[in-house]
């Protein structure tokens, strides 16, 4: 099997120990270094054109989402090489909520030929896809505040400090959310998910209900509140309990799109996307995750 390892250099060693086990078993791994998001993603795009059989992301949810990225860049209309995760970030919530091992880099590593192949769908906002999850409001700018520097010092507690910083001002947005021709919301909120999987944030459970090969997005808003009614909705969030709350509207739809009084900066898989309009729907083709039978 040709496999291609996208890994950044401070995290070579990590992978290493897999790497010499793969090659053992007779399979062909091509790793490449790279030092920024844009190396990830043309390093996955190269890799689709030349014929790999699994390109392996290495790293966080956001290097997960610039190599799915580059593989869609590739051109042509052939299949894409399947995907295989490392997870090597500090919240992990693609590969914590598929099950994978989030301890042992060898472990995931010798997983990409161990495991089975799981054709998800991908979704995009204003064209950025991504496989987990995307939010806006009060839980995007967390997101956003959790600087590579605190989070490398204090792991997934990061997302807990910036929350509560946000906590402290809890500022409302003000938007449109639209769906399969009806309107979802319209006013104010503090937070908005749209879910191709289940997990954000370190650990949030913002949609719940979200299933990667159903062919809909779940959409999360919650609507603005004062801090103490927050307070004892935020532990439902992170639990997924909230779907049913009075003050939080949920729904599946095929496409979404929002706009804002104001630019908006979602994210994307952590990756940001700015705009006062923002379109959700899904890419034409899919892709071939690797993971363990217990995801499927």
């Amino acid at each position: 099997m040709r496999i291609v390892l996208i890994v950044k250099p401070a995290d070579v060693d990590a992978v290493r120990g897999g790497v010499e086990a793969l090659r053992a078993a007779g399979h062909a791994v091509l790793p490449r270094v790279g030092f920024d998001p844009e190396d990830a993603r043309r390093f996955a795009r190269e890799a689709a054109e030349e014929g790999a059989d699994v390109v392996v992301a290495a790293g966080g949810d956001g290097t997960i989402n610039d190599v799915a990225n580059g593989l869609f860049d590739a051109e042509g209309e052939g299949a894409l090489p399947r995907l295989g995760i490392v997870p090597l970030g500090t919240a992990n919530d693609l590969a914590n909520g598929l099950g994978m091992p989030t301890d042992d880099p060898e472990a995931a590593l010798l997983g990409v030929v161990s495991g089975v192949p799981w054709e998800v769908d991908v979704p995009a906002v204003n064209g950025r896809r991504f496989l987990n999850v995307s939010t806006g409001g009060f839980g995007a700018e967390a997101t956003d505040e959790a600087t590579d520097e605190l989070k490398r010092v204090v792991g997934p507690v990061a997302y807990l400090i910036t929350g509560v910083r946000k906590f402290v001002r809890l500022e409302a947005s003000r938007a449109r959310f639209a769906a399969d021709g009806e309107v979802l919301h319209d006013g104010e909120f503090l937070i908005f998910a749209v879910g191709n999987a289940q997990r954000t944030g370190g650990g949030m459970h913002l949609t719940a209900h979200a299933e990667m090969d159903d062919r809909l997005l779940d959409v999360c808003i919650v609507e603005s509140m004062g801090h103490l009614e927050f307070a004892r909705l935020a532990p439902k969030l992170r639990a997924g309990r909230h779907v049913d709350h009075p003050r939080v509207t949920y729904r599946q739809v095929r496409a979404l799109t929002i706009d804002a009084d104001e630019v908006l900066t979602v994210n994307a898989d952590g990756e940001p996307v700015s705009a006062r309009r923002l379109e959700y729907a899904f890419a034409p083709r899919r892709l071939t995750l690797v993971v363990p039978e217990s995801a499927v």
